[in-house]
């Protein structure tokens, strides 16, 4: 299992915690793009899960639409994000089982904690095929420190 960290710009961890609060008492959901583990953008992806209170499923077309984007852009799916309203920020056993499932384990898989609304807390793990959990560093990337080339981070509606 990889065990690089996880490179993510300080804009988008704070769209990722807005987004959360915004969608609060739901679980929000998005993917994060970029190129090998360096996110670069994120889209935010619709829970259409019945019980979005506690689960959430995203949608196939915005799915399909974040993976025709990433392409054009010669990028990749990096993660997977959504929140835990009520819980730690810590996949569930639903969220190993779904991870499994999809076949999508080379991707992070970042939480967003809201048991504390002023205090989200964000982790990211890496979920192997036979459903082991390790969490990942994540390393908060400031203004300025993009290497030459690469993509200024940027959230696609």
């Amino acid at each position: 299992m990889n065990d690089k960290p996880l490179k993510l710009p300080k804009l988008l961890l704070a769209e990722i915690i807005t987004h959360a609060l915004e969608r609060d008492p739901e679980e929000c959901c998005g993917i994060l793009l970029g190129r090998g583990n360096t996110v670069t953008q994120l889209r935010r992806i619709r829970n259409i899960h019945e019980s979005g209170v506690n689960r959430f499923k995203m949608d196939p077309f915005d799915v399909i639409e974040a993976e025709r984007d990433a392409r054009g852009a010669g990028e990749k799916f990096v993660a997977i994000y959504h929140s835990h309203t009520y819980s730690q920020g810590y996949p569930s056993d639903t969220d190993v089982r779904n991870a499994v499932q999809s076949g999508w384990l080379d991707l992070f898989y970042v939480l967003i904690s809201l048991v504390e609304k002023t205090r989200p807390v964000v982790r990211a793990y890496r979920i192997s095929n036979d459903g082991e959990v390790a969490e990942r560093f994540i390393s908060v990337l400031g203004a300025g420190s993009y290497t030459s080339g690469s993509t200024r981070p940027r959230l696609v509606e």
